[in-house]
């Protein structure tokens, strides 16, 4: 399998490099707007710098700018304006048969020097969201493509931050200064959305695969703490997705192979010299092409079915504002069965066969008009879906199959989102917002309990809502300074738990290109849905389910971080936080558990008298060295030494599931110029990190018993070693005329180490197994736009 897949590269950068070699040409185009009241900017000059001669061009009433007939290869561009601070982005990537789309947002310039001029080049990772002061960073669709490793998953590409880690190499969960995954909230064009994976589940926020796609998502925002007032329900980071808009000025289309599926893609204005725009793409299941083709990833015979589709249209009118429809959908089956259970299939189990399938859905309308230059309102209507669909067989010595467990879970939802952004003046702005979602709930298992009866563990169907307030003011007292504050509070009608969250960050530029940053709030989310209609039967006979009156799980945030831009390339920042989490659910009774530690996994616990009696801290530091893309290459180097601890109503702290310790990654990328038109690429990746904790095996009990025994009283006691992976990736893209073409070959852990994905105890043989996750695991992506 390996020989072919590395000759099937090999051929395909072979066959990419014989086309011709005259130079090509390509488009840039855009919008510019103020960051601050997001109004286009009208007459603004678009300079492409690197060129001699220079080529330009100044934006419309609609800030909108385009430059044709531009050499393909990097490129360096300045926008400028009376008014405003000059900005400059380098090393930009352009390629023939796709327009290159670059979208600034111009500050004011508030410099008391008068008469001189300071062009500074655009802060590459600062947060889009302008009430943003600290932990967070905006993510471009160029990294996601660059980084090895990455699957083309911005929640894997996120793993490479500071602060963040991975929970296992099977799924894209995301730890975030030892938090539960749970802790992460999606949001997307405004509207916050289910888990957007494959397989996923009600409650959880990861998956094995990503429905995003990247190539219809535009830059967008990832904090991990102490985030704005505007994001709300959730305790340890925020994915705020953007989806980009089509091109108006020509068809644009994309076919790709890779990792995500088999991919097709179309974007353009529906009429020529029309406004209005649609992008969408849609991919189906790779692995399932491939294992036709007699390749196996790693699932044995249990192949993951999926296909999904990401759209946006944008209809722009002259008086009425701008009117955009999107979304995003997918649906996903699998079927394990026992027989395939062994070392290279993660997710199979000897003792069982499994079916699941699962779907996720969102499609919205947005509206946003301007009142004036100064103020901006913008409504969104969404409905969002989420649910899984499976059962579970226990199979026999002899391989007879008897159902285990059957579940049933949906969850849909609409909401509505609407806010108002008013820049009062250079130094003043003011953003107030409310949300509601309706929660549509059908929540149901049945599960076979010892005397060969069943009983459903969650039994649940109707409706609640959840509704959140927000007020955010950004206050700019000098040049130097940026305070922003605000207040978010919600409200869940199925208990009336409710939480008033006051917030407040700063920046201090202490010089130039140099920055003191802080962020303080308080913090809370709902608990996982399912948890709230959780059913236990007791040894009695009586059925307890006390879980619908529990509270948020809450948290108080404080960051502090420097930020140096010691050249116009290199970039260091260093963050120090505390989180003190509280109100977290625990047994009534007294045990160790904690939903802190839950939310890496398919299910969660079906513990159904639980009370808001648990606390838990998470504190550390970290470090980013980054050194952007210049003269062909880049690094970035991140860091974090961090510890993460709870208690459960027993009183007793210990490690979290997630207190890996530390997390180091290593990145580094060189780019070479073949000829007037072809890039060649070499990326690599290494990660070291502390081991998962986890809850040791007793042998002898589980042996006595028949069953596997984990003892309570050592809950998260025992490390696995060490994570370490060394990814690396080779890359050819080749322009032509009228479309480009690249391949790629990425592999994961080329080194195939082995790191420890759990232990389990064997019934059968009496011994506790080690399973393994992915090895050399190797993935060709091929592209063609035109």
């Amino acid at each position: 399998m390996m020989k072919n897949l590395f000759l099937l590269a090999v051929l395909g950068l072979m066959s990419v490099a014989g086309f011709a070699q005259t130079s090509n040409v390509g488009a840039i185009r855009g919008v510019i707007v103020d960051k601050q009241s997001q109004y286009p900017v009208v007459g603004a000059q678009v300079l492409i710098t690197s060129l001699d001669p220079i080529k330009g061009a100044v934006t419309d009433d609609q800030g909108y700018f385009r430059i044709e007939e531009v050499p393909v290869g990097r490129l360096t561009v300045q926008v400028r304006i009376v008014g405003y601070k000059p900005q400059v982005l380098n090393n930009l990537l352009l390629n023939s048969g796709k327009d290159l789309e670059l979208n600034f947002q111009l500050e004011d310039d508030m410099t008391e020097l008068s008469g001189v001029e300071v062009v500074a080049t655009e802060e590459k990772a600062e947060s889009i969201n302008k009430m943003s002061s600290v932990s967070s960073r905006s993510f471009s669709i160029d990294e996601a493509m660059k980084y090895s490793g990455t699957l083309l998953d911005p929640a894997r590409m996120a793993q490479n931050y500071a602060g963040v880690s991975n929970a296992s190499d099977d799924r894209n969960d995301i730890i975030i200064r030892g938090n539960s995954p749970t802790g992460v909230l999606w949001r997307m064009e405004g509207i916050d959305i289910p888990s957007p994976n494959h397989f996923a589940t009600v409650g959880t926020t990861g998956g094995p695969i990503s429905i995003l796609n990247i190539n219809n998502l535009a830059n967008s925002d990832f904090a991990t703490s102490a985030f704005s007032a505007d994001y709300g329900n959730a305790l340890a980071g925020v994915f705020d997705l953007r989806l980009r808009s089509g091109n108006r000025d020509k068809r644009e289309y994309l076919v790709q192979m890779g990792f995500n599926g088999l991919e097709f893609g179309a974007e353009g204005p529906f009429k020529k010299g029309g406004d209005a725009t649609y992008v969408v793409n849609g991919r189906y299941s790779f692995l399932d092409i491939m294992s036709s083709l007699g390749i196996d990833f790693g699932t044995g015979n249990a192949i993951p079915e999926y296909q999904d589709i990401t759209f946006k249209v944008d209809i722009p009118t002259k008086k009425a504002g701008k009117f955009s429809v999107f979304g995003m959908g997918g649906n996903s089956f699998i079927n394990f069965k026992g027989e395939d259970a062994g070392d290279s299939n993660l997710y199979s189990d000897n003792r069982q066969n499994q079916q699941f399938k699962s779907t996720t859905g969102v499609v919205g309308v947005s509206h946003v008009y301007f009142f004036n230059e100064k103020t901006q309102g913008k409504a969104i209507i969404a409905a969002t879906t989420g649910g899984t669909d499976g059962f579970i067989d226990t199979l026999d010595i002899n391989g007879n199959a008897y159902r285990f467990y059957g579940v049933y879970q949906r969850q849909n939802k609409i909401s509505g989102h609407y806010y108002v952004n008013s820049k009062r003046s250079a130094r003043n702005t003011v953003k107030v917002g409310a949300m509601y979602d309706l929660f549509l709930f059908d929540i149901r298992d049945s599960v076979r309990y010892e005397g060969n009866y069943f009983f459903s563990e969650q039994d649940f169907e109707g409706q609640s809502g959840l509704v959140q307030g927000y007020m955010l003011w950004q206050n700019k007292p000098s040049d130097r300074w940026t305070i922003n504050t605000g207040i978010h509070a919600q409200h869940f009608l199925l208990n009336s738990s409710t939480a008033i969250e006051p917030r407040v960050g700063a920046r201090f530029a202490t010089r130039p290109g140099q920055s003191l940053n802080f962020g303080v709030g308080l913090h809370s989310q709902m608990q996982p849905i399912p948890t709230y209609f959780s059913r236990q039967e007791l040894d009695n006979g009586s059925v307890v389910a006390n879980n619908k009156q529990l509270d948020f799980n809450k948290a108080a945030h404080a960051v502090v971080g420097y930020d140096i831009q010691l050249t116009e390339n290199l970039r260091i920042k260093t963050e120090v936080y505390y989180q003190y989490l509280y109100n977290i659910a625990v047994d009534r009774a007294q045990t160790a558990f904690s939903m802190l530690n839950t939310g890496a996994d398919f299910t969660f616990p079906n513990n159904a008298d639980l009370v808001n009696e648990g606390t838990g801290s998470n504190y550390g530091m970290e470090l980013t060295v980054e050194r952007f893309l210049n003269k062909g290459y880049y690094v970035l180097f991140t860091t974090s030494l961090f510890e993460s601890q709870y208690k459960g109503s027993d009183g007793v702290e210990r490690s979290t599931a997630f207190n890996g310790n530390y997390v180091f990654n290593f990145l580094a990328g060189k780019e070479f110029k073949i000829g007037e038109n072809s890039l060649l690429s070499f990326d690599t990746k290494f990660n070291y990190a502390g081991g998962r904790m986890y809850t040791p095996i007793d042998l002898e009990a589980s042996i006595a018993a028949g069953e596997e025994v984990r003892p309570e009283a050592l809950s998260f006691s025992k490390q696995y070693d060490p994570y370490a992976r060394l990814d690396f990736k080779i890359s050819y893209r080749i322009n032509h005329k009228k479309f480009s073409q690249s391949i790629a070959f990425d592999v994961r852990n080329i080194t195939n180490r082995e790191n420890i994905f759990m232990q389990s105890y064997n019934n059968r043989s009496e011994e506790i197994e080690t399973t393994y996750q992915t090895g050399f695991f190797p993935v060709v992506l091929y592209s063609v736009y035109f």
